[in-house]
């Protein structure tokens, strides 16, 4: 009966892999997604989608590619939620094309097409500890990779120099998500050497491809000089990252969850008895899972997110290490398949006692905030809470206050601002009534010591009224303009408020 049966094993975990992309659309549509992060990329991508240039119109410290990606999608539904809707969803599909690809990175190169299936199963974690349906760079950035690396082997096999382009551009591409890629990059860049070395790379070939990436950065670069922001580019984007580690100290690793772990020890397993008798696709694969591992153990991982890359190479290398496993005991892929079968049913009847009822609370204050505000107000965020979607800002630095802009300030990139005066200024609908704490301070266990920012009551009782939730105020009326006074301004291209002569 068994024997019978395993003709079928392949459609099963096919069958699993789809439910789980599957379970991560329904999470997204049903029961909401999204953190701090999420909702800052479609803030940045919807002042990108109306014409704001990053690092000079509004503050941020990533690379900008994620959000003239996602400003299409942001602007079509822009000021509903739908847009994060979007932009989640979006995620999920590029979750999906990361699967299909660590699947064929298995089935052309390393293995077969049952331990390529099995590869994508440990990938497409039908859950949310990876985040992974949620709009963040670090998921954008793993699909980039994952498809880079593919090309890569790909030209390794055929010596065809299309692929080897392809490679370049999705890993440049990687970089220009965010610049945490570097990182990845150089250990990538140091096995090309080697394998340069052992002529399965042509040098000349490598030099040809890697002209259209650097001319691409080029231009990006000398845009930003013509903007005037080029230095701030740098200083924020790598200067003032390279801090961030610091301010978590104590809890700057985190431990990866425990089905990240499955394919992690699999990983390893295929690195003692695979690795050193493996062809040369092995043997790549397996040293960027090794460099991402020592990133990953040794650098800064505060956050279960920052595993997604590793998590994606060592599933792909997973699938060696079960390939030598059922070559040899065939009948264990049996555990494989219950394994598969139990995660997704735990985690399909998690959600679906978790169906979020109602805008205001499917994506947090965000949601509630959109209730009480029209496209020409103001929105000031709070601290460690992010709600402002498609308001304009008060300040440059618009996000993380008492993180970032702490940071911006040490290293003179920016000074601190007063809030209370900015607020005075462009009184804002909705503001954050509590104090903003240096982020430095509180990961290091001095919590609610150290305010960097502060909201006088003296101004809260004069200008504003509480909304009953996460310590959020709204202007009094007396203070506001009408709705009907807010208008779109074809000059600036912006909706502001008609002016009162």
């Amino acid at each position: 009966m068994i024997s019978s049966l395993k003709k079928y094993i392949p459609a099963l975990v096919a069958a699993y892999v789809f439910f789980g992309v599957g379970l991560l659309y329904w999470a997204v549509i049903y029961s909401g997604s999204g953190d701090g992060d999420t909702l800052e990329h479609v803030h940045s991508s919807w002042l990108v989608y109306h014409g704001q240039i990053p690092y000079k119109d509004f503050f941020q410290h990533h690379n900008p590619l994620l959000w003239y990606i996602a400003a299409p999608f942001v602007g079509a539904f822009e000021y509903s939620l739908r847009a994060v809707d979007a932009v989640n969803i979006l995620t999920v599909t590029l979750t999906g094309v990361t699967t299909f690809f660590i699947f064929r990175i298995n089935k052309d190169f390393l293995t077969d097409k049952l331990s390529g299936l099995i590869a994508a199963a440990f990938f497409i974690l039908p859950h949310e500890s990876l985040f992974n349906k949620d709009f963040k760079p670090d998921n954008v950035m793993a699909t980039m990779l994952i498809v880079g690396i593919y090309y890569l082997l790909s030209y390794i096999k055929n010596k065809k120099i299309v692929p080897l382009v392809f490679s370049f551009l999705f890993l440049f591409a990687a970089f220009m998500i965010t610049q945490k890629a570097a990182l990845t990059l150089l250990i990538i860049g140091g096995i090309g050497l080697w394998l340069i070395y052992e002529k399965e790379l042509v040098l000349k070939d490598c030099l040809i491809c890697a002209t259209l990436p650097i001319m691409l950065y080029a231009a990006f670069l000398a845009f930003l000089w013509y903007e005037g922001v080029f230095e701030f580019y740098f200083k924020a984007n790598f200067e003032l990252n390279s801090h961030i580690p610091d301010i978590f100290d104590v809890r700057r690793f985190v431990s990866p969850s425990l089905e990240m772990m499955v394919p992690l020890l699999f990983a390893i397993y295929a690195l003692a008895k695979c690795t050193y008798k493996g062809n040369v696709y092995v043997k790549t694969v397996s040293m960027i899972f090794i460099g991402e591992y020592l990133i990953r153990l040794f650098y800064f991982t505060p956050f279960l997110y920052y595993y997604i890359f590793l998590h994606a190479i060592a599933s792909t290398l997973a699938g060696v290490g079960v390939h030598e496993i059922i070559s040899r005991k065939k009948n264990i892929i049996w555990i494989f398949v219950i394994y598969f079968f139990t995660l997704g049913g735990i985690y399909g009847n998690l959600y679906s006692h978790r169906i979020t009822v109602g805008d205001s609370y499917k994506y947090g204050a965000s949601g509630f905030v959109l209730q009480y505000v029209n496209r020409c107000d103001y929105v000031l965020n709070g601290y460690r809470i992010g709600y402002n979607l498609f308001n304009k800002d008060v300040d440059f630095v618009w996000n993380l206050k008492g993180q970032i802009d702490v940071i911006a300030d040490m290293i003179k990139l920016y000074p601190l601002s007063d809030l209370e005066s900015l607020i005075r200024k462009y009184r804002p609908k909705i503001i954050y009534g509590g104090n903003y704490y240096d982020t430095y301070q509180e990961y290091h266990g001095h919590i609610g010591q150290y305010p960097i920012h502060w909201i006088s009551q003296h101004l809260l009782d004069e200008m504003y009224q509480p909304l009953n939730r996460d310590d959020l105020y709204i202007l009094k009326p007396e203070y506001r303009r009408q709705d009907h006074d807010c208008i779109y301004n074809a000059k600036t291209k912006l909706y502001e408020y008609r002016k009162i002569d």
